[in-house]
This record gives C-alpha cells, sequence and structure tokens, in this order.
C-alpha cells in the first residue's frame, strides 16, 4: 500500500513537471513570436519613415528659407517615428536568436544611429539661421509696402495739387452729394480732406503691417526654439541608441 502511494506521488510530480515544462517551452514560443512581431513592426516604421524623408527632400529648394525652415521643422516633428523605429527593432529577449544576416543589418541600422543622430544636431542651428533670415525677409517686405503706400499717399498729393480748378469742382459737387454732414464750401478744404483721409488709410494699414509682423515674429520664435530643442534632443536620443546597441556591432 506505502509503495503505491509512493509511486502515485512520483507519477503526479512527473506530470506536473511534464506540464510546467510544456508551458514554459510554450510560453518560450509565444514570446519569441512576439518580440519577431514587434521587429517586424520596427522595421516597416523605418522604412516608412525613410520613404517619407525621401519624398520630402525631392522637392529641394535649399535657396528658399521657407522651405528650408518648413522642410527642417517637417524632420524634426517626425523624429518620433523613426526613434518608435529604431526601439521596436533593437527590442530583444533572452531567448530570441539573431541570425548572422540580421547582425548584419542591425550592425548598419546602429550606425545608421549615429549619422542620423548627428545629422539632427546639424538640424538645429539651421532651423535657427534660416529663422532669422525669414524675419529679416518679412521685415525688409513690410518696410517696401510702407514705402510703397508713403509713395501712393505723395502721388496723391501731387495730383491733388495739380489739378484744374474744373477737376475740383467736379470732385467737390460729388463729395458734398456723398458726404453732406461734412462742411465742405472751397476747394482747399476739400485739398484738406481728402489728405487727411488718405492719411489716415495709409497709417491704420501700417499699424495692421506692423501688428502682423510682430505676430509672425513672436509665431516664428516659439516653433523655432520647439523645433531647435526637439532636433537636439532627437539627436542625443539617436546617439545614445547608437551607444546602446553596440551589441549589434561587435556581437554578443
Amino acid at each position: 500500500m506505502l509503495k503505491y502511494r509512493l509511486w502515485r506521488i512520483k507519477q503526479s510530480f512527473v506530470a506536473r513537471t511534464k506540464t510546467t515544462l510544456e508551458y514554459k517551452r510554450l510560453n518560450i514560443q509565444v514570446e519569441r513570436n512576439s518580440t519577431k512581431i514587434i521587429n517586424t513592426v520596427g522595421y516597416v516604421i523605418f522604412a516608412v519613415v525613410l520613404l517619407d524623408y525621401a519624398f520630402l527632400l525631392a522637392s529641394a529648394q535649399f535657396s528658399d528659407s521657407d522651405w528650408v525652415h518648413s522642410t527642417a521643422g517637417g524632420l524634426v516633428e517626425n523624429g518620433w517615428g523613426l526613434l518608435l523605429g529604431f526601439l521596436f527593432i533593437f527590442y530583444r529577449r533572452d531567448q530570441d536568436i539573431v541570425k548572422p544576416k540580421e547582425f548584419f543589418l542591425l550592425k548598419l541600422i546602429s550606425w545608421l544611429a549615429l549619422v542620423i543622430g548627428i545629422s539632427y544636431f546639424l538640424v538645429a542651428p539651421l532651423i535657427i539661421g534660416n529663422a532669422f533670415r525669414i524675419n529679416r525677409n518679412s521685415k525688409a517686405q513690410m518696410i517696401a509696402q510702407i514705402d510703397a503706400a508713403n509713395t501712393q499717399v505723395e502721388q496723391y498729393s501731387t495730383q491733388l495739387e495739380k489739378a484744374t480748378p474744373e477737376q475740383l469742382a467736379s470732385v467737390l459737387k460729388n463729395y458734398q452729394s456723398n458726404s453732406p454732414e461734412l462742411e465742405i464750401t472751397n476747394r482747399q478744404q476739400l485739398k484738406e480732406n481728402l489728405l487727411t483721409q488718405v492719411q489716415q488709410k495709409q497709417n491704420q494699414a501700417k499699424k495692421e503691417l506692423q501688428t502682423q509682423f510682430t505676430l509672425q515674429k513672436k509665431k516664428l520664435f516659439k516653433i523655432t526654439v520647439k523645433w531647435s530643442m526637439t532636433a537636439i534632443m532627437t539627436g542625443m536620443c539617436f546617439i545614445l541608441i547608437w551607444k546602446y546597441t553596440t551589441w549589434a556591432r561587435v556581437g554578443y
């Protein structure tokens, strides 16, 4: 009877051990397949982001400050996708087996992380430099528009001075019919009133241009600071990826 009980206990222990080993082997296989899914998604993200970068740089206009600034910002904004791709590619577990061909690919991608990191560090001063150029061009454009408006006022004033009495009389008649609330009885008052109106409109346009320039300058400053800091942090992250993937370049 005792031998039978011992035999039953032994068989129960063996069965539990066998079941445990089977579950362990199953878990290892599940972990390996799950890791393969993560790695595959990483490669796909990596390829898609590189393709996006290629299309972004396909229509290069390096002489255009606005294009360079916006394109550099686009590269920075999409940096998270590339980081996510690198994360999924290099995510490995203890049970994972890396084939020699994939090791060679991982080695290239690891070195590419260093190149990309350095590139992001170079993007930051590029963004800042083009921001200054854009601000300078916007200011020059505003000054040109103000000068053009001043020239128009001067030309209008000259035309009023050279107007014949008959022309002024016709203008005065139309002015009195359209604005009867204004007491204008002679040509000199008409000239002064017309010049005052034109100058007021010109001053209003000047204020609007200055306000628009100030708002654009603030917006440009904010986005430049954001993109520059993001570029530096992204570059640091890629350098760290290169550092922590030494195993992919030299092996385990």
